[in-house]
């Protein structure tokens, strides 16, 4: 897919879904939020790998972009980086919830799935928040 098709897609879908904080996309034209956007995973992963991920848990694209600019926008407290991982659990249940009925499993896998790679960024992704925010603060001058 094009990727520009693509980041406008996962613009409709944020919206789509009602997620949190996706006002954070009008900010930005789409040629900037497709340099954003890594896909789900860190940017220490190889692009390979952050595609497979990304394949195999499509549905959380939209709360993973929302994410990635969330932490473009670091501004390098614990406050801030608790809140957006703890948002993209919210906006992967949310997801889920929207997608799939209560009785198809598809559901809990997407939410188990949400829940575990917020966790995973509360756990291990500290150093790339600072890292976003020390890259921030940079371009700002």
């Amino acid at each position: 897919m094009n990727r520009l098709k693509e980041i406008k897609l996962l613009k409709e879908l944020a919206e789509k879904y009602r997620l949190e904080d996706r006002e954070i996309l009008g900010k930005y034209p789409m040629n900037r939020l497709a340099s954003i956007y890594n896909g789900i995973g860190p940017d220490s992963f190889p692009e390979w790998l952050r595609n497979c991920i990304s394949g195999l848990h499509p549905s959380l694209a939209c709360v993973a972009f929302i994410h990635d600019v969330e932490w473009h926008e670091s501004d390098g407290t614990d406050e801030t980086f608790s809140a957006t991982n703890a948002r993209f659990k919210r906006n992967g249940c949310r997801v889920a919830k929207a997608e799939y009925g209560w009785y198809d499993p598809r559901r809990y896998i997407v939410m188990n799935q949400a829940r575990r790679f917020g966790n995973y960024c509360q756990l291990f992704g500290k150093g790339g928040w600072l890292k976003c925010h020390e890259e921030r603060l940079e371009q700002e001058g």
